[in-house]
């Protein structure tokens, strides 16, 4: 999770990685008016050869706007990108059970979405109202969350708050970028990981290039996408 000013996002940081790669890419290689299918190859082999990127296992892309109260997820297997966003409105309950995580005092609270139940472990040794994943709204950092089912747990590793330079990019989405309900964004999900389609940019997409994804997209369940 990265925080500026009042926009917070998360993401895998193998894609943090990936994106500051990219912009170096971009940088020295600005993307020209393709007039072909085979100029377009040609620029997303010298991609491959170039830009060394990290293997992303889970693929949350999660921007959280604190002006706005809202927050975008992202729909990364389409061109141009897809994304649905929703209130950040959280009906917290607190609790009197207390843990410690870190070495700080942290108390519960419980909270629904997506059709599930959380618990989370707040502290306010850290008065930051934020937290993993869409998660935020409590008078303290939340340090951890976890479905009733405990099928998905966030915990937080490491606090980092001294001042350090780090990739940001300006934009979360670009102008291209289509907003869709929830529901569309879940059965395009369920579509990706049961029947995935060639990739952009890439010809020859084999059925074994297929399959290969599907497993990978199966080995990896998706949070909540299939709630609505």
């Amino acid at each position: 999770m990265y925080r500026v000013g009042q926009e917070s996002r998360f993401m895998p940081s193998a894609r943090y990685y990936n994106d500051s790669l990219i912009a170096v890419f971009e940088n020295e290689y600005p993307q020209p008016d393709f007039k072909s299918q085979q100029e377009l190859q040609r620029y997303s082999d010298l991609f491959s050869k170039t830009v060394k990127r990290k293997s992303v296992r889970l693929n949350y892309n999660i921007s959280k706007n604190f002006d706005t109260n809202r927050f975008i997820s992202l729909f990364l297997f389409s061109l141009p990108t897809q994304y649905i966003e929703e209130s950040m409105d959280f009906a917290w309950e607190l609790t009197h059970e207390t843990d410690t995580i870190l070495g700080l005092p942290c108390r519960k609270a419980m909270t629904d979405y997506g059709g599930r139940r959380y618990h989370a472990w707040f502290t306010l040794a850290v008065p930051i109202n934020d937290g993993p994943y869409v998660f935020q709204g409590l008078p303290g950092l939340i340090l951890k969350v976890t479905d009733e089912q405990g099928w998905y747990t966030f915990t937080v590793k490491q606090i980092i708050t001294d001042k350090t330079e780090r990739f940001w990019k300006p934009e979360f989405i670009n102008k291209f970028a289509q907003k869709i309900d929830r529901k569309t964004f879940v059965d395009k999900m369920l579509r990706q990981k049961n029947d995935p389609p060639p990739i952009p940019g890439v010809l020859n997409f084999s059925e074994e290039d297929r399959l290969r994804l599907k497993e990978r997209y199966a080995k990896r369940f998706d949070l909540l996408i299939e709630q609505y």
